[in-house]
């Protein structure tokens, strides 16, 4: 019997597994101890003058999820470098960083295009295209560039970039004619060349266990499941296709472990904009429950103890810190966020909070 059909994941391949500004590699933003933006400022902060720093810089407030801060910044730097390739493909993956509310999709696009009629078409360059055309729903498009950079001979990209291409390539035969047997065939090995060009990346890993388990291959989704949440423990996408993996594998307990912890990251999720979202309080809350069912997500347990230094407990925002360097020993961003909590617990000892 052929198993229900599970939606796709939408979010899966709009989450870039490297972005590369002017030649220097940028992993996406985690376990840092800047909270997500909620609006604006008022201000933009001074870039850089050369192109070089300017894209360093950028690279270092997207690493603290600044993200209007970085968009600013590169408006900055290519107004100063009109001409310079590398300043423009810095604002075309501010603009795709999804986890960005305000990021404008059209903006990357033009980006990109003005970073290909400045340098040529650099697979950066053209890569962000590809990925800022199928947000835009201009699949044809999109997908013309993404067999202009995978299907050469050689690929003119590897690795991750790779990866991310062959997946976003993959979602969009899903969106077309996702049940025919025959794009599903071709899905699978555009997938399985993800795979074996970026092994750890989630997002191919979570797309290919969805494809799996759309032909009753169970177990092998469930590998594929495991690693992805391996590498990204706080995915809501992974979750969700791991509770109805478990589910149809017999593994109840499994599938409400998977469906809590989806719960939780989806309330996280609402819109600071949408009158439903959660509170401070309430986001405590949610994050002090995640912290006991999914203790690996480090990103969500940074923001706790950022949240339990803003509310006024910083006892609590200290093991956080602790457990967060247990995991990783000496990693400074979380030292520097416990000593501020050190500090302020001292301040309260003292009678100074």
């Amino acid at each position: 019997m052929t198993a229900r059909r599970i939606s796709p994941l939408r979010a899966v391949w709009v989450a870039p597994a490297l972005l590369v500004l002017g030649g220097l590699p940028v992993a996406p933003a985690r376990a840092q101890a800047t909270p997500p933006e909620a609006a604006p400022p008022a201000t933009a902060p001074v870039a850089a003058s050369d192109v070089p720093t300017g894209v360093r810089a950028i690279r270092g407030l997207l690493e603290q999820r600044r993200y209007i801060e970085a968009a600013q910044a590169g408006e900055k730097l290519v107004r100063e470098h009109q001409d310079d390739a590398d300043a423009w493909i810095a604002l075309a993956y501010v603009h795709l960083t999804p986890e960005w509310a305000f990021r404008r999709d059209a903006r990357a696009a033009s980006a990109a295009q003005r970073a290909i009629k400045a340098g040529g078409r650099r697979p950066d360059a053209v890569a962000a295209l590809a990925i800022a055309r199928a947000r835009l729903t201009e699949y044809d498009e999109a997908l013309a560039l993404i067999a202009e950079m995978c299907d050469a001979t050689p690929p003119r990209v590897a690795g991750d970039q790779l990866a991310e291409l062959l997946v976003l390539r993959a979602d969009l035969a899903i969106k077309r004619a996702g049940g025919d047997p025959t794009v599903q065939a071709a899905l699978l090995l555009d997938l399985d060349r993800a795979i074996a060009a970026a092994p750890r990346a989630s997002g191919a890993r979570v797309l290919r266990a969805e494809a799996l388990m759309n032909v009753d291959r169970h177990e092998e989704a469930l590998r594929d499941l495991e690693v992805a949440l391996d590498v990204a423990p706080g995915s809501r996408q992974a979750h969700a296709a791991a509770r109805i993996c478990r589910q149809r594998t017999g593994d109840a307990a499994g599938a409400r472990r998977h469906h809590e912890i989806w719960k939780r990251l989806n309330r996280l999720s609402d819109s600071v904009a949408s009158a439903s979202a959660p509170d401070e309080q309430e986001r405590r809350s949610t994050l002090r429950e995640l912290a006991e069912l999914n203790p690996r997500d480090v990103d969500r347990r940074v923001e706790l103890a950022v949240l339990e230094l803003k509310l006024g407990d910083p006892a609590a925002a200290q093991r956080q810190c602790d457990a967060l360097l247990a995991l990783r020993p000496g990693f400074a961003p979380w030292l520097r966020l416990r000593e501020q909590a050190a500090a302020a617990a001292r301040a309260v000892g003292a009678g100074g909070g």
